[in-house]
């Protein structure tokens, strides 16, 4: 009975955890847009940045998910995405933009495919490094 009600406490916890992480990433990756809308630095410099968010993205799910529920990051990709047209939206009635919806919506689609590469990566190799992790306990 006992080890039930840690098994649903565990569950609840890395749930929340799932639901946390899509909306921080979501945000991230929206915020990493609109300030490469208005900063052309940061379109320049936007493979670099795309591997720093990689390492952050998979830090937080080597760390929370160590558990049985190693493979509930899979969940956040699916959360992250209304997060973050939630977010899209909030930010496109909050910062204001150019008359020209060519230039955003070009922006839109570069920034939106590297988005999805870098929590596709960040996702897989967190679970990589829990999957190791729990292999290499197994065995030693």
């Amino acid at each position: 009975m006992e080890e039930a009600v840690k098994e649903q406490m565990l569950f609840k916890r890395s749930m929340r955890t799932v639901l946390l992480l899509s909306f921080l990433y979501a945000a991230a990756g929206n915020v990493w847009m609109y300030a490469a809308y208005f900063n052309s630095g940061i379109v320049e410099n936007s493979y670099l940045i795309c591997a720093g968010m990689v390492l952050v993205f998979a830090m937080p799910i080597v760390k929370w998910f160590r558990n049985r529920h190693w493979y509930f990051p899979i969940f956040i990709f699916l959360f992250w995405i209304p997060f973050s047209v939630l977010l899209a939206y909030v930010l496109s009635q909050i910062l204001p933009l150019s008359q020209q919806n060519t230039d955003f919506g070009l922006l839109l689609v570069y920034y939106l495919i590297l988005n999805v590469l870098v929590m596709l990566v960040g996702l897989g190799l967190g679970m990589l490094v829990n999957v190791c992790w729990m292999l290499w306990d197994r065995y030693n």
